[in-house]
């Protein structure tokens, strides 16, 4: 909705849907991307996604890995999420996380050298009870969680405890498997690790990491060692993979930094719970890692970022899902970026009847996206559905949209509105360009004349203006307000889903003439 008044507030969208085509089709993979300001945030906003509430929670540092790193099992244990906290004090945003999800109980990961007394103090205020589990080492540590997991099957892992990737690599597995996850040093077993297994019917140790990182020379403490490594931390990472694939729900496939923990250590609760893995890239997306993802991309429908777009850029999981050898995406090698006006707690415009302009604006968004796919055209969805992370209304939201566009080299962006205004008589659909942007006035042009003559309504006519995202998109923008969702005899339209898919058809075939002229 544009309003009379200038007003236009837009909320932060986290959705990107990429659709990598080769010869004779087109695959559609939805990139959602769950990240925040810095870590602590991030663990948050994971936490946001996937708990309405909980009666436990982990909290691990966030400043060091070690303590952290046998997290996981437990998390899953008690369905709680992982958060992370600075090692003296428990950051405001985890402390008002633990108030969102009313806890009973917090766990926390490490001895006093990790997580201080003082910040024990402050979780101990929030929750009926409070317990540390820690020891006097990393090592120690890890036995102590392995203890709360309580009888375990027939099988644990043993990584290395002085770094953290194999570590992560396993750990939504190990959660979902109920495998203890112990440490070690490379040509030491600890005797506390020893002294944990002796006894314990252990038929299975699955041994993550090269013997670089773990040596066979410590391994007689265990049976039927199977090791599980590659020549580097995402060699390793896929092998893990690969082992437990048959297990894996890879509806859902988690993808964060290899080069540091804390976005990797809170997503794998997350992971767990959809009986998934973690992928570890980085910005140069190791070979055996781009090979693996697409292989396996015929049964995703989602990739999940870890991270914000400082960690993962948009671009990165765009290039990790496109196959090098179709030089294009889709039939006519160009992308549109759809934004679905508003969503999550910005409602947008809000009818007589209370009709939601956002609602309207996602349903023509996916079939306008639909109706390009067929095409062959490629698509690129700055939302899909309601449920987002959502941040403010400032314009670094927009330039979020923005960024979507140009993380995919999107060619053109097409943003769908419904109007308003004080009257309830006002009427008719207009679209918008920006002032300098002569590709963008052809394309609106075209999508105003489909719109116009499909749903017989009140030209309005093409216009520019000067809103953000027409702005500051790196490619030439339009924004198309379909309606008046103020207007009762509109707003019955616009929810109407056969109306919906002439929105949608008639903004579609725009398109489709625009890009047959340009």
């Amino acid at each position: 909705m544009i309003k009379f008044k200038k007003k236009y507030l837009v909320f932060l969208i986290c959705f990107l849907w990429v659709l990598i085509g080769g010869k004779n089709n087109v695959l559609a993979v939805n990139l959602d991307r769950i990240g925040g300001q810095n870590r602590y945030d991030t663990a948050v906003k994971i936490s946001q996604q996937y708990w309405g509430n909980s009666d436990y929670a982990v909290i691990a540092s966030g400043c060091d890995y070690p303590d952290a790193l046998c997290a996981a099992p437990l998390a899953k244990k008690y369905n709680a999420p992982i958060l992370l906290t600075e090692g003296d004090r428990i950051t405001t945003v985890t402390l008002n996380e633990l108030k969102r999800l009313n806890v009973k109980k917090i766990f926390i990961i490490g001895g006093t050298g990790s997580i201080s007394k003082k910040a024990e103090y402050e979780l101990e205020k929030l929750a009926d009870t409070c317990t540390r589990i820690g020891g006097q080492t990393r090592y120690d540590t890890s036995v102590e969680v392995a203890k709360y997991l309580g009888s375990i099957d027939d099988k644990v892992v043993l990584v290395s405890g002085e770094n953290f990737p194999d570590s992560i690599s396993i750990g939504s597995i190990a959660a979902y498997k109920s495998m203890p996850i112990l440490l070690t040093q490379k040509n030491y077993l600890p005797n506390s690790i020893k002294d944990y297994i002796n006894g314990k019917n252990i038929n299975t140790t699955y041994v993550i990491g090269g013997k670089g990182v773990i040596s066979d020379s410590i391994l007689s403490n265990f049976n039927n060692i199977k090791r599980l490594s590659g020549e580097d931390r995402y060699s390793t990472n896929i092998a893990v993979i690969k082992e437990f694939m048959k297990e894996l729900n890879l509806n859902t496939v988690y993808i964060a930094s290899g080069e540091n923990f804390p976005d990797a250590l809170s997503g794998s609760a997350a992971a767990a719970a959809k009986t998934s893995s973690i992928v570890l890239v980085n910005n140069s997306i190791p070979k055996v890692t781009k090979e693996f993802v697409l292989s396996i991309k015929n049964s995703m429908s989602c990739l999940e970022i870890l991270g914000g777009t400082g960690v993962i850029p948009y671009i990165t999981a765009v290039n990790l899902l496109k196959e090098d050898t179709s030089g294009t995406i889709g039939n006519s090698g160009k992308i549109i970026c759809i934004d679905a006006g508003h969503g999550g707690p910005d409602s947008g415009a809000v009818g007589p009847t209370g009709i939601m302009e956002k609602d309207v604006a996602l349903a023509v968004t996916l079939k306008v996206g639909n109706i390009l796919k067929n095409k062959g055209i490629g698509v690129v969805y700055t939302r899909t559905n309601d449920n987002a992370p959502w941040s403010n209304g400032t314009s670094a939201d927009l330039q979020h949209r923005c960024d979507v566009a140009k993380g995919a080299s999107a060619d053109y962006f097409v943003s769908i509105h419904c109007n308003s205004a004080e009257s309830s008589y006002a009427n008719g659909t207009e679209t918008f360009s920006f002032y300098s942007s002569e590709k963008g006035k052809k394309l609106a042009k075209c999508i105003q004349e489909e719109l116009v003559s499909k749903l017989g309504t009140y030209d309005r006519g093409i216009k520019t203006a000067g809103f953000y995202v027409l702005k500051n998109t790196s490619c030439p923008a339009i924004l198309t307000e379909l309606g008046f969702i103020s207007n009762p005899n509109e707003e019955k339209l616009l929810n109407s889903d056969s109306y919906q898919n002439k929105c949608a058809e008639a903004i579609s075939n725009g398109i489709i003439k625009f890009l047959k002229n340009n």
